[in-house]
């Protein structure tokens, strides 16, 4: 393939990469499947063997970790901060339907913060009923905020790593 349409894949490649990387500050969209998706689209159009196997292999290995660390990081931590199974399965509805409701009404990165925001109220909620106790409640909240934030900070930082070795395989090794 001639240089010019080369350059154009991979500008391409890598202004989805930067789109994924952005989505991967906002908690439910998947932005490392959207760099993984990036990397897929390049090996697709140029050719495996202009990223590699090995390569295309972190990637994978990068896009499980940080989506499954964004997705148990928050329900840890609400366990961590003493939330019941119950507080975290009615946090986990409830910041759905507020989600959707939200992203039907509002946009969809609206829905997203409506959707953490309806899972922290879910647990504080069900934590206030069960125990009768605020303190209580509200620690177990906190947990499920610290756990998301890490879970965030896991997923921003796989996306970045993400990207990291896609770049360097390109250029470095390309």
């Amino acid at each position: 393939m001639e240089l010019f349409s080369q350059g154009v894949i991979l500008f391409i490649t890598l202004f989805v990469m930067m789109i994924g990387l952005i989505f991967t500050i906002i908690p439910p969209i998947p932005g490392t499947l959207i760099i993984w998706g990036a990397g897929i689209f390049y090996g697709l159009v140029l050719g495996w063997e202009s990223v590699g196997w090995a390569t295309f292999g972190f990637l994978t290995l990068f896009m499980i970790v940080g989506s499954v660390a964004d997705v148990a990081a928050g329900h840890f931590g609400a366990k961590l901060g003493g939330a019941s199974c119950l507080a975290i399965i009615v946090g986990a509805i409830l910041g759905f339907l507020v989600g959707i409701v939200a992203s039907l009404v509002g946009t969809p990165i609206f829905g997203c913060l409506a959707g953490m925001a309806g899972m922290a109220g879910g647990i504080l909620w069900i934590e206030w009923k069960k125990r009768g106790d605020w303190d209580t409640a509200v620690r177990a909240t906190k947990g499920y905020v610290a756990g998301s934030v890490v879970g965030i900070a896991a997923r921003v930082a796989s996306g970045i790593v993400m990207v990291g070795i896609f770049l360097a395989r390109v250029y470095l090794a390309g």
